[in-house]
């Protein structure tokens, strides 16, 4: 971490800041000289005290309206995005830095609204009491580097404390998605939940109903993207919103779902792997199909976890070394993820150490001799029609499906050979 900023003025030591600034340099000149305020903000500013030199996309908050950011803007930024200015926000590139400049706002949830009511403000400090915690309620004014903390988010970073600026539960009433956040802070960053701050999450559980699913969604694989989720995990359990969340884990016994989260974090930092691991672990295909209608789960992902637990679920009958029809079969199951399925297969205890290396072996093996390439029908729906005399329709498929079979069973056959099987075995 960086040197502590001086309390008196809120400055970090010179140049913490400076390429940050000097990457919005451009826009911040235009807003200087029209008399208004510009800061760099919230994890951009976490990140660089915690000596994160990375330069990712530029969060900005300024006193300035949405339609006066547009005008600032519009002469010096290569191109300008409008479709967050209804909340406040109007995104900018300027050469290679895209940044986001949004109004100062104090927004809360309604009691029964899924979404939160906006309110602009000229106050910075009122911006920042708004935000989820105090290490991300930091500010950095672009005309001279200074810190602004009125939360103490240094101090809380530095002592590793996880706090809500404000009192936790109108922080949590407001937003009640912070709580599910709070789990992912708490296990990125290696924090400690600050007193009180578990007390309100499980006062306020039943809020979780106003935040639609895809937010708890997107939250979700967030915190599964985190190295070691294991901590948030906890954390949810404490606050009560795992079973909001994931009811399934929740009701595991302890010690079930002890080793479910350890098997987690042992898996690749990948939210559909580490979804089909906690499947796995609970009610296989049924939780897959549980998940995909509870979290809203594009169809794409549904399809990635159902593909590693139905490889789990065939693999836990292997005890030997497995033969060329089943790793080909496997190989068509799980596609580009067939490495993934059998290292979650073995950490999920589906194969014993000794299966797992005679598999992976076989998988090598196949693989150099191009046996894992192209797994589909040696012969295309036109080549099948012309020659079994067939027209379009339903047989047509059924044929393909053959074919697909006898190139898992029996490996890559010449054309000819192929052309042969399906003559004797279709043809009339």
């Amino acid at each position: 971490m960086a040197d502590p900023a001086d309390p008196a003025t809120g400055r970090v030591p010179p140049g913490t800041f400076h390429d940050l600034v000097a990457a919005v340099g451009p826009v911040a000149e235009r807003f200087t000289a029209a008399g208004h305020r510009l800061y760099l903000v919230g994890g951009l500013v976490r990140d660089r005290l915690l000596g994160d030199d990375r330069t990712p996309d530029h969060d900005l908050t300024t006193d300035a309206t949405p339609d006066r950011i547009r005008e600032l803007v519009a002469d010096v930024a290569d191109a300008v995005w409008l479709q967050g200015e209804r909340f406040g926000t109007i995104g900018v590139r300027v050469g290679d830095t895209t940044m986001e400049v949004t109004t100062h706002r104090a927004e809360a949830y309604t009691s029964e609204s899924r979404k939160p009511v906006v309110r602009y403000t000229t106050v910075l400090d009122e911006d920042l009491a708004r935000r989820d915690f105090t290490v991300n309620a930091m500010a950095v004014d672009v005309a001279d580097e200074a810190l602004h903390d009125p939360f103490g988010g240094r101090s809380d970073l530095a002592d590793r404390i996880l706090r809500t600026p404000l009192d936790p539960v109108e922080s949590f009433s407001d937003d009640p998605l912070r709580m599910l956040r709070a789990a992912r802070f708490l296990a990125r960053y290696d924090l400690t939940a600050a007193d009180g701050l578990v007390d309100a999450a499980r006062s306020l559980v039943d809020r979780m109903e106003i935040v639609s699913v895809e937010r708890i969604r997107d939250e979700l694989f967030r915190l599964l993207d985190v190295e070691d989720p294991s901590r948030g995990f906890e954390l949810l359990e404490a606050m009560g919103v795992l079973p909001v969340v994931l009811p399934e884990v929740a009701a595991l016994a302890d010690d079930d779902r002890s080793r479910a989260v350890a098997r987690v974090a042992a898996a690749p930092a990948d939210p559909v792997v580490r979804l089909a691991v906690l499947a796995r672990a609970t009610d296989g295909a049924g939780t897959v199909s549980a998940l995909a209608g509870s979290l809203r789960l594009s169809g794409r992902d549904a399809a990635g976890i159902r593909q590693l637990v139905e490889a789990g679920e065939r693999l836990s009958g292997l005890t030997g070394p497995p033969d060329d029809a089943t790793v080909r079969r496997l190989a068509a199951t799980c596609g580009d993820r067939l490495e993934v399925a059998v290292a979650v297969a073995g950490l999920v205890g589906d194969l014993s150490g000794e299966a797992s290396a005679a598999l992976v072996e076989a998988i090598d093996r196949l693989r150099a001799d191009g046996e894992l390439d192209d797994l589909g029908p040696a012969l295309d729906g036109a080549t099948v029609m012309e020659r079994l005399g067939l027209g379009p329709g339903p047989e047509v498929g059924e044929v393909l499906a053959w074919l697909v079979e006898l190139r898992i069973a029996e490996g890559r056959l010449p054309v000819d050979e192929v052309e042969r099987r399906l003559v004797d075995r279709w043809g009339r």
